[in-house]
């Protein structure tokens, strides 16, 4: 098969729909199957995975792949949080639903590198639901970490 032909049966299983001039959907069509512990609802379907490319201060791309299945299978994840207009709202809401002190800590954690000698400061929050009734949530900040993968399997902790 040539390149040209795999090229049109790629473009006959994707579809863009462009949200706003600045927010573009590529749409896959390709049958794949289920390979993750998540199960979508009756009426809406969950997240299973993004993939990001962060472009960094040096100008160069690093590309994360979030990765929202787990073994339990419980999709406890709420909110990709990738500005200071979105952490603003983040912080709004906790100040409001549970305190100003959870919401300092969200802050603090945008405003700052996590160690001072970090390339730079957080790329986004992820915030997960409580895991228990009138908890609150986990709130973890990603990217911005000189060392992305230490193998050390230490596990991040939530910043509230």
């Amino acid at each position: 098969m040539s390149a040209l032909s795999q090229k049109s049966i790629t473009e006959n299983f994707t579809e863009e729909k462009r949200l706003s001039k600045d927010l573009n959907l590529i749409y896959d069509f390709t049958e794949k199957p289920n390979r993750t512990n998540l199960k979508a609802k009756s009426d809406r379907a969950v997240v299973a995975k993004l993939r990001a490319d962060l472009v960094l201060p040096n100008d160069k791309i690093l590309t994360v792949d979030i990765d929202f299945d787990s073994t339990s299978g419980y999709h406890n994840n709420t909110m990709l949080v990738m500005d200071d207009f979105g952490v603003e709202m983040l912080v709004t809401a906790f100040a409001v639903k549970y305190g100003q002190q959870f919401a300092d800590k969200i802050s603090n954690a945008w405003a700052e590198k996590k160690h001072q000698n970090d390339p730079r400061k957080p790329t986004y929050l992820l915030v997960q639901k409580p895991t228990i009734d009138d908890g609150i949530p986990n709130v973890f900040v990603a990217c911005g970490d000189k060392d992305h993968d230490t193998g050390n399997n230490i596990k991040p902790k939530s910043i509230v």
